[in-house]
């Protein structure tokens, strides 16, 4: 079964492909030229009026017209054959992930409830489950909110109600609300424009800056430096968030907004669902906006950016 799945892996098949129309290629020329004289006889004894100079290369050009449009049918099967592997794959991955992002959280919060109930601990012990458990509830939660969001979002049910708001005031508000649930070793710098506004789902826009933290937080190496801007750029909005964490790889850039992909090793487990950059993008793209990251390769950090309409605080305020 490994054997026949590494015969039909899209490289090999590919290869097949190519090879299989060359040898059409070859063997419809050489039939071509070997025929040719028939050609000729049939048309000189049963059409001696018409012209005989380029009746046979018509024939010959329109078999590999024919061939080749057959080979282009053929290459966007593969393409769309090879996309459709990629997505299985990944949403086997996925499943895989998730199950395990679920009976983590839950694991803790049975085995805290079964302590409790066997044996009453101390204030202070008592304390520390309440916190466990409580962290665990919100990370059972996000983990629910990036599911149904995505479904949403995928199936295009998401409706967003886009009205003008300080777009500054929201993300600060937003990152101070989340500064207490932070690892005590993270440092969270804020360098926020005031009053920048902008036409925004306060809710979508939440949801968003909920993922670009939890994905700086799940991809730092050591302790999270997290650094947060928010600048006016003429008709535009720019909104960075930059992380000293472990870089991406120039192959992974273009993959990472996609549905179901995670960068990781093959032999290391990162908590998350693979969905939080999807999110993002399809909110951003929502919001007429744009979404794109840079970095300058592995162990150098990533930063994320957004480019929003931008409008002038009079008209948010006019219509707030």
């Amino acid at each position: 079964m490994k054997f026949f799945r590494r015969l039909v892996s899209p490289l090999i098949v590919f290869i097949g492909i190519q090879l299989a129309w060359v040898l059409v290629v070859v063997f419809w020329i050489s039939w071509f030229v070997r025929n040719n004289r028939k050609f000729r006889d049939l048309a000189e004894k049963y059409g001696p009026g018409l012209p005989q100079s380029g009746l046979d290369w018509v024939v010959l050009v329109e078999g590999l017209v024919l061939l080749i449009a057959i080979l282009a049918g053929v290459y966007v099967i593969f393409l769309y054959w090879r996309r459709q592997t990629s997505l299985a794959r990944e949403q086997r991955n996925f499943i895989s992930q998730v199950s395990h992002e679920f009976k983590t959280p839950l694991a803790s919060l049975q085995l805290h409830l079964e302590t409790i109930r066997l044996r009453r601990p101390d204030q202070q012990q008592l304390d520390f489950f309440l916190e466990t458990m409580l962290e665990d509830t919100v990370r059972l939660r996000s983990l629910v909110d990036n599911l149904l969001d995505a479904s949403r979002l995928e199936q295009k049910r998401i409706r967003l109600d886009l009205k003008p708001d300080n777009l500054s005031q929201l993300v600060s508000e937003f990152l101070k609300q989340k500064t207490a649930t932070l690892p005590e070793n993270a440092r969270l710098t804020l360098d926020l424009t005031p009053n920048i506004y902008s036409w925004i789902d306060r809710a979508a826009m939440q949801m968003v800056l909920r993922n670009l933290l939890e994905n700086a937080l799940i991809y730092s190496n050591g302790p999270p430096v997290i650094h947060v801007s928010l600048k006016a750029e003429g008709a535009r909005c720019h909104l960075c968030f930059a992380d000293q964490g472990r870089g991406i790889s120039a192959k992974d850039r273009k993959k990472v907004f996609r549905m179901f992909y995670r960068v990781r090793k093959s032999d290391e487990t990162i908590r998350g669902s693979g969905l939080g950059l999807f999110i993002v993008k399809a909110v951003i793209w929502r919001h007429k906006g744009k979404v794109w990251l840079e970095s300058k390769g592995l162990g150098h950090g990533t930063s994320f950016h957004i480019l929003l309409p931008r409008i002038e605080p009079a008209e948010g305020e006019s219509h707030a």
